[in-house]
C-alpha cells in the first residue's frame, strides 16, 4: 500500500476524479432559483474538473509514471483479499477515464438548459454528480472488490435518476425490471469477487491476471466464478431478452438517457475487459457470451429497421451494438471490442443529446428513389467486397493462420464495404459512381483495420490478446457470426422482395412488437412489484402539492 508521501502521480490525479463529482453532490443549503443554478454550475465543474484531471493524469502516464496505486485496504475474512480503495494506472483506465469525463462533462453542459426553469433541477445534478462519480471510480478500480462495490453504488444512483418522472408508468416499470437484473448481476459479481478471493487469495485485477496465466487447467470454483462474470456482463448490458428496460428508459430526460446509453451500459463490458486474461485462460464462459452477443445482435438489428420513433430506434441501435461489443468480447477481439466501445460511446451521446435538433433533421439527405438490386449483383458485389477486403487485410498484415477470429472481422468489414458498393448502384448507378464508391470503401476498410492493429498494439499489455487456436467450438462461433451478418446484408438487398404481402406485414408488426419477449418479461416483473407504480405516482402527486413552482428541491 502506498503511503501519502510516495503516491504514484498519476494514480493520484485518477483518484481525484471521482472525489471532485462526489464533493459537489453534496446538497446546497440553500434553496430558490438563484442557489440551482449555482449548484448547477457546481456540478458542471466538477465535471469540467474531473475531464482536465484524465488529460492530465494521461500525459503523466505517457511520460513514464505507471505505477498503480493503493491507497486503504480492509481485508476481508476468510483470506479472500481486501477490499482496496487501489487506482489501475494503465492504458485500459486512461483511456476509459477520458472517454467517460468527456461524456458527463457534455451531459452535464446539456442538461442545464435541458433543466432550465424545473422545479427539480438541483436534485437532477446533485444524482448525476453522484452516478458519474461512482461510475469513474467503476472505471478507475484495479480491485474486484471495489469496482463491484462501485457498480453497486453506481446502480442505486442511477436508478434515481431513472425515476427522476416518477408519474411515468413506463419509467417505474422499466426502473423496476432494471432493478430486477442490475441485482442479479451484482449478486452474480458477488459471487465471482468470493469464489476468485478464496482461490487466488487476492482481488487485485493484476493479481487475478497473473494467477490465471500460470494455470494449466482450473478448479469448478474458477469455472463457476467465469460463468458468474458471463451472466453479470450480459445482464448489465441489456442482452436479449433482458433489454427491455432499457428501450423504456426513454420516458426518462434526455440526458439520462444519453448517460446510460453512452456510458454506464458498458459496465459489462468493461467487467470483460478487466478480467480478460482469466476469462481467455477458462474458455468455455466466452463462449456463451458471444452466442448472447450474437442473439442479440441479430434480432436487434432486425427490430431496429421497424422503429419509428428516433429515441425507440436509437434504443434498439445500442441493443444491436452492445450485442455486437460483447460478440466480440466472446471471440477474444478485446482490443477491436475496445474501440467499439469508444467510437459508439460519443456517437451515442451524439446522437441523444441531437435528436430534437432542427438543423441537424434538416442536414439529413432526402431519401432517393430506391431501385431493386438483383440477386446476381447482390452476389458479385459480396465476392468482389470479400477479395477486396482481404487484400487489404493482407497487406496491412493481419494473419487469419495466427488469429482465427480475424476471419469473422475481415467478412463483417467486406460485407459493410459491399453496402456502401450497393447503395452506389442504387442511388448513382455508373461507372464513375462505383468506383467512387468502392474507393471510398476501401479507404474506410483500411483506417478500420489500422486502427484495429493500432489497438491491438497500444492496449495489448492491458487486455488479454486475440485466442490463436482454432477448437471446433471457436470454429463453429466464427461460421455462425458470419452466416448471421450475411444474411442480415441479404435481407436488406435481394431478401428484402422475399417478404410480400401478408406475411411481410404480419412479420413487420411481430418485430415492431419486439416478438413480445418484454411483454412476458413484464408481466413477471409487475408480479414481483405489483403496487410500485401506484406508489410512486401517489409520492409524486404529493410532492407536486407540497412543491411551488419557484422552489427547488435538494
Amino acid at each position: 500500500m502506498n503511503t501519502l508521501t510516495n503516491w504514484p502521480l498519476a494514480g493520484a490525479l485518477l483518484a481525484l476524479m471521482p472525489l471532485l463529482l462526489l464533493i459537489a453532490a453534496i446538497p446546497a443549503t440553500a434553496g430558490g432559483v438563484e442557489a440551482a443554478i449555482r449548484y448547477r454550475r457546481r456540478v458542471r465543474w466538477a465535471a469540467i474538473g474531473a475531464l482536465a484531471l484524465a488529460i492530465a493524469a494521461t500525459v503523466v502516464f505517457l511520460a513514464g509514471d505507471r505505477a498503480s496505486l493503493t491507497i486503504a485496504a480492509l481485508p476481508l475474512p476468510g483470506e479472500i483479499g481486501a477490499l482496496a480503495l487501489s487506482i489501475q494506472v494503465d492504458q485500459l483506465t486512461m483511456a476509459l477515464a477520458v472517454l467517460v469525463a468527456l461524456v458527463v462533462t457534455l451531459i452535464a453542459r446539456y442538461s442545464e438548459k435541458y433543466l432550465d426553469g424545473d422545479p427539480q433541477q438541483a436534485r437532477f445534478f446533485r444524482l448525476l454528480a453522484l452516478t458519474a462519480g461512482f461510475f469513474l471510480l467503476v472505471v478507475i478500480s484495479g480491485n474486484l472488490a471495489l469496482f463491484t462495490l462501485a457498480i453497486i453504488l453506481t446502480g442505486f444512483s442511477l436508478h434515481k435518476l431513472l425515476l427522476f418522472y416518477p408519474d411515468r408508468p413506463r419509467a417505474v416499470m422499466a426502473t423496476h425490471k432494471k432493478s430486477l437484473f442490475s441485482r442479479s448481476a451484482d449478486a452474480c459479481l458477488v459471487g465471482a469477487t468470493l469464489l476468485i478471493g478464496h482461490q487466488v487469495g487476492s482481488l487485485q485485477f493484476d493479481a487475478i491476471a497473473e494467477w490465471a496465466n500460470a494455470q494449466d487447467g482450473m478448479p469448478f470454483g474458477m469455472h463457476a466464478a467465469a460463468f458468474l462474470i458471463v451472466l453479470a456482463a450480459i445482464l448489465k448490458s441489456a442482452q436479449f431478452p433482458f433489454h427491455g428496460w432499457l428501450l423504456q428508459v426513454m420516458e426518462a430526460p434526455t440526458p439520462v438517457s444519453a448517460l446510460m446509453h453512452a456510458g454506464i451500459v458498458y459496465s459489462g463490458a468493461i467487467i470483460v475487459l478487466r478480467t480478460s486474461e482469466f476469462l481467455l485462460a477458462q474458455g468455455s464462459a466466452l463462449f456463451l457470451l458471444a452466442i448472447m452477443g450474437l442473439i442479440t445482435l441479430v434480432i436487434a438489428s432486425l427490430v431496429m429497421l421497424t422503429q419509428t420513433a428516433v429515441k425507440s430506434s436509437l434504443a434498439w441501435s445500442t441493443t444491436g451494438q452492445l450485442g455486437f461489443m460483447l460478440l466480440e468480447l466472446g471471440l477474444g477481439l478485446f482490443a477491436l471490442a475496445l474501440l467499439h466501445l469508444i467510437g459508439h460511446s460519443l456517437y451515442k451521446a451524439h446522437a441523444f443529446l441531437a435528436a430534437g435538433s432542427i438543423p441537424d433533421q434538416l442536414r439529413q439527405p432526402k431519401p432517393a428513389a430506391r431501385r431493386r438490386v438483383g440477386v446476381a449483383t447482390w452476389a458479385v458485389t459480396i465476392v468482389a467486397s470479400l477479395a477486396l477486403t482481404a487484400a487489404l487485410a493482407a497487406v496491412l498484415g493481419l494473419s487469419v493462420s495466427h488469429e482465427p477470429a480475424l476471419i469473422a472481422l475481415i467478412a463483417i468489414v467486406a460485407l459493410a464495404v459491399a453496402q456502401l458498393v450497393l447503395k452506389a448502384i442504387i442511388v448513382a448507378p455508373g461507372a464513375a459512381g462505383i468506383a467512387r464508391a468502392a474507393g471510398l470503401a476501401a479507404i474506410m476498410a483500411a483506417v478500420y483495420f489500422a486502427l484495429h492493429e493500432a489497438f491491438v498494439t497500444l492496449f495489448g499489455p492491458t487486455v488479454a490478446g486475440i485466442p490463436d487456436t482454432l477448437t471446433p467450438a471457436y470454429g463453429l462461433m466464427l461460421g455462425l457470426t458470419t452466416i448471421s451478418f450475411l444474411f442480415l446484408a441479404w435481407l436488406q438487398g435481394p431478401g428484402r422482395d422475399h417478404f410480400n404481402g401478408s406475411g411481410r406485414k404480419g412479420l413487420f408488426v411481430h418485430l415492431y412488437n419486439g416478438l413480445y419477449v418484454d411483454l412476458l418479461v413484464e408481466r413477471a416483473a409487475h408480479r414481483l412489484w405489483p403496487h410500485k407504480v401506484g406508489q410512486h405516482r401517489s409520492r409524486h402527486d404529493a410532492l407536486k402539492a407540497q412543491t411551488p413552482v419557484t422552489t427547488t428541491q435538494y
